[in-house]
């Protein structure tokens, strides 16, 4: 194969796989890529390497004359289903998920402190250090114990995403968060969920990777996680309003801050989206209570700028901090 190697060879195996032409351009190669080197042998199989790497690959499968390209073996891991069909592993997600999480834990130094079981102790740490429990105050939290976090969405468009994910990595975790509503609120909520997981002993070793995150999952470990969750952001306040109904996002939102006078360590958006969480035909409203309280919807871009802040960018090589530049430019 090596005598007629061509991107456009290498991009129709990729395609069967799932990733677009555009998708290996943009999230595959360097940034310094141009298309005067896709004719180029032996810039094509630099070029091949990127992809690998970057795309989680094995290179020989890659470069094999008919064979499909394969994905690089990953450690045990634990799957979260919610409803869905057992056999359908978003595979294409999560091993992007996967080589995101090894550059991260490759990139910083960071010794690992177990955390609580017990939610309410947890909480008491926070709130001894920040006025609220927020997106802002978990990430501190997670760092401050020696939990990476990442916000991660570049998966090709017609594959199956992941909402979160955990993978033990140097001796301590990164969590990978996913979801495509960025409002703080609710990426606090997967990440006190992913906490729970961890406080809980649900994983120790490999990866865990959450499909989704909802209410109602058959899932034992999964319920538990979700009730650390919530009782993590709103403390003795859970389904507090009930099942009252409301005229508008102002009405809640007023009753919200009637109800939290006794506790300034509740976000109120954190109490619009417990709302929510229950009264599902109401979800609609919660959410536009959650915008109400706090419009902005930059809660990955918190994220990585943690991130970005824990980074030993003298240790990374040119490849990853193109790689990592790429992730948290977005």
């Amino acid at each position: 194969m090596t005598q007629t190697l061509s991107m456009s060879v290498l991009y129709k195996k990729l395609s069967a796989i799932g990733f677009s032409k555009r998708f290996v351009r943009e999230k595959g190669l360097p940034s310094w890529w141009n298309e005067e080197l896709d004719n180029k042998p032996a810039a094509v199989l630099e070029g091949a390497g990127h992809i690998a790497q970057r795309l989680h690959l094995d290179l020989k499968s890659l470069l094999a004359e008919n064979q499909k390209p394969q994905f690089k073996p990953l450690l045990h891991t634990k799957f979260k289903y919610h409803q869905q069909d057992k056999a359908d592993v978003p595979d294409v997600a999560h091993q992007l998920a996967s080589r995101v999480a090894e550059v991260v834990a490759d990139t910083i130094k960071l010794e690992f402190q177990p955390i609580p079981s017990d939610p309410h102790q947890v909480r008491s740490e926070i709130v001894a250090k920040h006025p609220q429990v927020t997106l802002y105050s978990l990430l501190d939290y997670c760092w401050q114990h020696g939990i990476a976090v990442v916000y991660f969405k570049n998966y090709p468009k017609k594959t199956r995403k992941i909402r979160g994910m955990i993978q033990w990595q140097a001796e301590h975790p990164v969590i990978v968060l996913s979801s495509g509503n960025t409002q703080p609120v609710c990426l606090a909520f997967d990440l006190a969920h992913e906490l729970g997981h961890l406080a809980l002993g649900h994983i120790q070793e490999g990866i865990l990777i959450d499909d989704d995150i909802k209410q109602g999952c058959d899932d034992r470990e999964e319920r538990d996680s979700n009730q650390f969750a919530v009782k993590l952001l709103v403390n003795s306040f859970d389904n507090s309003i009930g099942h009252k109904k409301f005229n508008n996002a102002k009405d809640l939102k007023n009753k919200i801050i009637q109800l939290i006078q006794s506790d300034s360590t509740i976000d109120p958006s954190a109490l619009a989206l417990n709302y929510g969480w229950y009264n599902k035909d109401y979800f609609a409203l919660s959410m536009g209570c959650v915008n109400l309280i706090n419009p902005a919807k930059e809660g990955h871009k918190t994220i990585n700028k943690f991130l970005e802040q824990h980074l030993n960018w003298e240790e990374l090589s040119d490849d990853n901090a193109d790689y990592l530049d790429q992730i948290l430019g977005e």
